[in-house]
């Protein structure tokens, strides 16, 4: 009994056997970290299972669909399928790590393959925090540096010609014309136009209330970084948004300012498509320039700061909150800085004209 119980006393043997036989009956609950890396990541980025998210939310932090189904089908897409998906979690090493991105950057581009890598650490991160292992094995990966394309940005003859006064120009209807001199002159973001309704604008007192924006296909919370705000409009601005209130099928307060006649919203599709028809008819070379409906948030901010507008006047309407944020949408270009030219060589004038006084 000793030998086989490490006990001589009776009930304790007993008490030995019971618990061994209730062992060896009930399955045996593995470690997690000892799950396969694709298994572990299945439940990642679903909206309704995943732990991260659901972290997430509990703690009021933001996060939306959309990014969830983008990283979901990263996910899907390049590492479910990846000879990494089958080693156990907790054995994953960093140069597994980085034979893995090696993989990506062979059939993806870098920024691509970093947000792939993005998505990956987030489900280790989410692994160490919720003690699945012991240690992180992304720490010390960078991402990829690559040469981004700058966003390119529209002269103001350009926008002059793309926005006549008497005519709708290039554009194909009040609709997306309304729509893009909207973002034109305000600097408004796609998500935000596209859910503006007419109980946002002030026509009287020419301004625009930005309170809300679409998250996700169906979705409509906050503006981005939850930074609501008041824009100011022209009078050209006010002016067709009340021609489009007046042709529009919807017009009442709570009604979407561009939808189709049975109220359904517009979406990225007629937003891209009507942006590369009206470039087409323009003549304007938008992919070599790389142009994009974005672009006219970079204009406007460059324009008003050539002109000479307050930066933090322009971060308020624009919805920045630094100026770090604020350079990135800064584009100087030939025409903005001849004029340094002139006043070289006005400078060069006066100090030439004092030395001669001088003598």
């Amino acid at each position: 009994m000793l030998k086989s119980t490490h006990s001589t006393v009776k009930w304790k043997a007993e008490q030995f056997i019971d618990d061994y036989l209730t062992n060896i009956n009930e399955p045996k609950q593995d470690n997690v970290g000892d799950l396969p890396l694709g298994e572990y990541a299945d439940p990642f980025f679903n909206w309704d299972k995943c732990p991260h998210i659901r972290r997430l939310r509990d703690e009021r932090k933001s996060v939306t669909k959309y990014h969830a189904r983008n990283e979901r089908m990263r996910i899907e897409k390049h590492l479910i399928n990846d000879a990494i998906a089958q080693l156990p979690l907790r054995y994953i090493k960093r140069k597994d790590l980085l034979d893995y991105r090696s993989r990506l950057l062979i059939k993806l581009s870098e920024a691509t393959a970093n947000k792939v890598m993005k998505a990956v650490k987030t489900i280790f991160k989410e692994a160490l925090l919720r003690e699945d292992i012991e240690r992180d094995p992304t720490v010390g990966i960078g991402m990829v540096s690559y040469e981004s394309t700058e966003t390119g940005i529209f002269t103001m003859e350009e926008i002059v010609d793309l926005f006549p006064p008497d005519s709708l120009g290039p554009w194909k209807d009040i609709y997306d014309y309304t729509c893009f001199l909207l973002a034109a002159t305000t600097g408004m973001r796609r998500s935000e136009i596209l859910a503006l309704k007419w109980k946002n604008i002030s026509f009287d007192k020419s301004f625009i209330n930005i309170l809300e924006a679409w998250k996700d296909r169906d979705e409509i919370g906050k503006p981005k970084w939850n930074k609501t705000r008041i824009v100011p409009i022209s009078n050209r601005t006010k002016e067709s948004l009340l021609k489009l209130r007046e042709e529009s099928h919807t017009k009442e307060d709570d009604d979407l300012v561009f939808c189709y006649a049975n109220g359904k919203r517009f979406g990225g599709t007629w937003w891209q498509k009507r942006f590369r028809n009206a470039m087409d008819r323009a003549k304007i070379d938008y992919e070599t320039r790389h142009l994009k409906p974005h672009s006219f948030r970079h204009t406007l901010n460059t324009l008003l700061r050539n002109a000479g507008q307050d930066p933090a006047k322009i971060r308020a309407a624009l919805g920045w909150s630094g100026e770090a944020i604020q350079e990135n949408y800064t584009h100087w270009q030939i025409e903005h800085l001849k004029d340094q030219a002139t006043i070289v060589e006005n400078l060069f004038s006066n100090n030439t004209n004092d030395e001669e006084e001088e003598r």
